[in-house]
């Protein structure tokens, strides 16, 4: 997974944090920002992004796609997922004057026939300056 942050809409001390997650196979798809943080029954994972030290959250993630529904075979379980690619989630933040900021990146990785361990907490830095 290649993900990649930044800030837009920056003034004074708010902004709206900017986070794209790739795969880095084709035909893989990532779960909606809002499926259950454990999933539904176990199966799939948020795409999450929260925040340390000089950005603070100050609304609800949100993609700047809709997601579609995913049935699995045989489970009776219907999934919230993104299409197939990139996924582009949208944070808005409070900013502090300058410093680090942690952003703590999760999200589950499907294809039609696998799925890649979950991701949890994975630390992205970023400087505010």
């Amino acid at each position: 997974m290649t993900v990649t942050i930044g800030l837009k809409d920056r003034a004074a001390t708010h902004a709206t944090l900017v986070a794209t997650l790739t795969p880095d196979r084709a035909g893989f798809h990532l779960y909606s920002v809002d499926l259950p943080a454990g999933g539904i029954q176990g199966v799939g994972r948020p795409v999450s992004v929260t925040t340390r030290g000089a950005l603070t959250a100050a609304g609800p993630l949100t993609a700047e796609s809709a997601p579609t529904t995913l049935a699995l075979e045989g489970t009776g379980l219907t999934l919230p997922v993104y299409p197939d690619g990139p996924v582009t989630v949208d944070l808005p933040v409070t900013v502090a004057e300058h410093g680090e900021a942690t952003l703590l990146v999760g999200y589950a990785a499907c294809s039609k026939s696998v799925c890649l361990p979950p991701v949890s907490g994975h630390p992205v830095s970023l400087s505010i300056s």
